[in-house]
């Protein structure tokens, strides 16, 4: 974030830039460090600009640098990205959102910032450009496999192979349509006297942690589904994305050619009007 220059939160209530210190401090703990292998990760590499990646491998000495992303099919990107943003504070409605995605591929008035990472090839490309092809890996992951990026992970690194696996703790799971319409519906009325601390506090690591991470959803709740112009349209640039993607020269790991033929349920969504007691009991807690 330091290095993105954005603020974190809601810029005109509350949100708050990161201090270039932070970067430096991180800089420096690398620059001293006599580790052999360092591996710094987030997901927020993805949206930074040629002229920060430059200032990073200028910053860090004496070091053989790569770099290595993790890529998703767009479409299986889309109903999660929407829930991330429901969790930034979006109010819109999921086929609201997906045409303010899609509609015109690269602009966005609802979310712009969804852009900036998921061009992947023009992504991968930025860095490619200030490291070189033979310098950065991309694994394309396989939801039906779901071992298989730890593994892709482990061989990366020189690891024995199940040193790295998934977590056992803490789900993270995907939002029901009764927990995404409360989520909307708060959204909507979260007075606008009050802050983006707040809203962080209660909302985004309050409910809706407490309901994703320690909560298991009713096995019959109804789920998000995406309609099928969307899943379309999300190929089609999948598509686009898979030709840039070969093109920067990337080590490739994995199947690309799913990046342009994904499928995930398809339909409209139903956004029930009233839900359980034990649903707002939980998000209460």
């Amino acid at each position: 974030w330091a290095l993105t220059g954005r603020a974190w939160g809601w810029s005109k209530r509350g949100g708050e830039k990161t201090s270039r210190e932070h970067w430096n401090q991180l800089a420096n703990s690398i620059n001293k460090s006599d580790a052999e292998t360092i591996l710094v990760s987030s997901e927020f590499f993805s949206e930074i600009n040629g002229d920060a990646i430059r200032t990073i491998f200028s910053e860090i000495k004496n070091r053989k640098e790569e770099v290595i992303f993790t890529v998703r099919p767009l479409v299986k990107l889309l109903g999660s990205s929407y829930q991330q943003y429901l969790k930034y504070g979006t109010k819109v409605d999921y086929t609201t959102w997906l045409h303010s995605v899609l509609d015109n591929p690269g602009e966005s008035k609802v979310n712009p910032t969804f852009w900036m990472r998921h061009f992947h090839g023009r992504v991968v490309a930025r860095w490619v450009d200030v490291l070189g092809p033979k310098n950065a890996t991309v694994i394309i992951v396989d939801e039906s496999k779901p071992e298989f990026l730890f593994d892709s992970i482990n061989e990366y690194l020189g690891l024995p192979q199940g040193f790295l696996k998934a977590q056992q703790t803490g789900s993270n799971r995907s939002l029901s349509m009764e927990e995404i319409a409360l989520l909307i519906e708060i959204n909507k009325r979260f007075p606008q006297e009050r802050d983006w601390n707040e809203y962080e506090v209660f909302i985004r690591d309050g409910y809706i942690r407490r309901l994703t991470d320690h909560v298991k959803a009713p096995k019959d709740a109804a789920r998000l589904l995406t309609p099928q112009w969307a899943i379309d349209k999300g190929n089609e640039v999948g598509a686009q994305n898979k030709k840039e993607l070969l093109a920067t020269g990337a080590r490739i790991m994995g199947d690309i050619e799913s990046l342009d033929s994904a499928s995930v349920p398809e339909g409209e969504s139903i956004y029930p009007e009233k839900i359980s007691i034990d649903l707002v009991a939980q998000a209460m807690l």
